[in-house]
């Protein structure tokens, strides 16, 4: 009854809200908290804790009527394959040392687990004496991600290997696990297959004849042929049937690698229709995790795509990671702020830290440039233009992509882009004209970074800078100099504009017209009466 007598506008915003905050618990319920998965406590059951879905953890094993981790001491694959298969898993995909999930576990029963690899359960391999706890602390915990039930086709694991980016490499196939003959397997091959498994920077070597060790699984695959851009084995050549290969039946020629480790600052992009392209991860504290899109920008992207090998970033827009999947991952931080100028993501200013208050459908994620691809899209809350000159209504043109503000070079400058520059700029009716910076006298950094190479726009009337085609270039010389507007008509600025004095050189001041519509900006100088100065 209460309901029905609110207005039907209020009705609606308070359903909305409870829908916010219904999701809002649901994914923090989701996603969150952290939970412990496996059997009940009877002597001998193992459990993983603290993981953030059911095929990880930290391994603890029940007895004497309580639960104790197991000490990473020599913990290694084989051990971790039997953890999960005694959990019903297909296997490990991968070994923790060193308290990976956390330094929760206090009690500890077991050290010196060493594991065959045939054994059923974890109790049946080789250990020391139980309840010797004071050989290990919180901080040794032995942890595993077991291989989902699910485990898609051409999933790659390493095993055998004294360090979890080390082993002999095997692949899932039709249901089973086994290993890949080291026949012309190569570089390339090994960037893919490190890739694949979460090391961005690909192989440092390939080994061959079994040099970590023989899998007990058949023999999959042989003469594996990959360009090095793909991001999944599968996507490889493969002249020879899985299964049916030239390769000694006693695994003589198993193939091992060992992947580069991950640097602190690494970034990959996850879950795209290509390596160009998807949802941003970047490695901090030993686990990749995803940036959350607050105040993500083309910056941000272009930053992003030239660290992953690429010239720029193709596309500038709100980025959402549902455009690219959804991740079990830890998300690591948050209002990302670059110039567009740095190396590395890692150099760019972190707002919040490593902290953050988002949900994985905030994901941020980035579209790079290939070598088919020269133009970006703009979108207008992304795009500022500014006329920066001494005289009003001409200067030279500055466009900003994100953060920062940078020059613009276009041999092809004409009316036609002058037209539109004017336009946002408050100059709606006038025969506005191209100009070149000298001529418009225009003060400008000579560190200041070209960023445009090319603009295109049509002229039509009341059209848009997002409607012009934009070229972009990280690092570019421009012979032919700085392009720049010579604005005439009306003065009066567009509606939702306010101006303000933020600055100028010797004698001149700045205005700036910021378009809210848009996120476009005019700035001029102006000759303040009394002589020259910051504003």
């Amino acid at each position: 009854m209460f309901k029905m007598g609110l207005p039907m506008m209020l009705q609606r915003h308070c359903w909305a809200a409870c829908m916010v905050i219904c999701i809002a618990i649901s994914s923090f319920d989701d996603v969150g908290a952290e939970q412990n998965y496996g059997r009940e406590a009877v002597e001998g059951n193992i459990r993983l804790i603290h993981g953030r879905t059911e095929n990880e953890g930290s391994v603890e094993i029940y007895h004497a009527t309580r639960w104790g981790g197991v000490c990473d001491w020599w913990w290694h694959m084989e051990n971790a394959n039997v953890t999960c298969k005694q959990l019903g898993f297909p296997g490990a995909r991968q070994f923790y040392r060193r308290a990976y999930f956390g330094a929760h576990v206090t009690t500890f029963w077991v050290y010196k687990m060493n594991c065959l690899g045939n054994e059923t359960r974890l109790e049946d391999c080789y250990h020391r004496p139980y309840g010797r706890p004071w050989l290990c602390n919180a901080q040794w915990a032995a942890g595993v991600e077991c291989l989902p039930k699910d485990e898609p086709q051409g999933s790659l694991r390493m095993i055998l290997g004294d360090v979890p980016n080390e082993g002999t490499l095997e692949t899932f196939w039709d249901g089973a696990w086994g290993s890949v003959c080291h026949t012309d397997f190569g570089t390339p091959d090994g960037n893919v297959a490190c890739r694949q498994m979460g090391y961005s920077r690909g192989v440092k070597s390939i080994k061959t004849d079994g040099h970590f060790g023989f899998s007990t699984g058949p023999i999959i695959l042989d003469a594996v042929d990959c360009e090095g851009t793909e991001a999944h084995i599968t996507e490889c050549n493969m002249p020879v049937t899985p299964y049916q290969h030239a390769c000694p039946y006693t695994h003589n020629w198993d193939v091992g690698v060992v992947c580069k480790p991950n640097v602190e600052g690494d970034i990959r992009l996850m879950d795209g229709s290509g390596p160009h392209e998807g949802r941003v991860e970047i490695w901090h504290d030993d686990a990749w995790g995803t940036i959350c899109d607050d105040g993500w920008d083309w910056a941000d992207a272009n930053v992003v795509c030239r660290q992953a090998g690429y010239r720029g970033a193709v596309k500038a827009s709100g980025f959402k990671g549902e455009d690219f999947g959804f991740t079990w991952a830890p998300i690591h931080t948050s209002f990302v702020m670059c110039t567009g100028v740095e190396d590395r993501l890692i150099d760019c200013i972190l707002r919040d830290g490593w902290t953050h208050s988002c949900y994985h459908v905030e994901d941020a994620s980035v579209v790079c440039a290939t070598d088919d691809d020269d133009t970006i899209e703009i979108e207008p809350k992304n795009t500022r233009v500014r006329i920066v000159g001494m005289g009003q209504g001409q200067g030279r043109v500055e466009v900003s992509l994100g953060n920062g503000w940078g020059r613009v070079c276009d041999p092809d400058w004409s009316d036609h882009e002058a037209k539109t520059v004017c336009y946002h700029a408050g100059y709606k009716w006038g025969a506005s004209r191209a100009a070149g910076s000298a001529e418009v006298s225009a003060p400008f950094d000579p560190e200041a970074p070209f960023i445009i190479d090319g603009i295109t726009c049509s002229g039509v009337e009341n059209e848009t800078l997002s409607q012009c085609q934009m070229k972009v270039s990280a690092d570019m010389t421009c012979a032919t100099g700085d392009v720049g507007v010579v604005c005439e008509g009306s003065t009066a600025p567009p509606s939702g504009m306010s101006i303000a004095v933020i600055g100028g050189a010797a004698g001149g001041g700045v205005a700036g017209l910021a378009v809210a519509a848009f996120a476009f900006y005019y700035i001029k100088f102006v000759k303040p009466a009394g002589g020259g100065g910051q504003a």
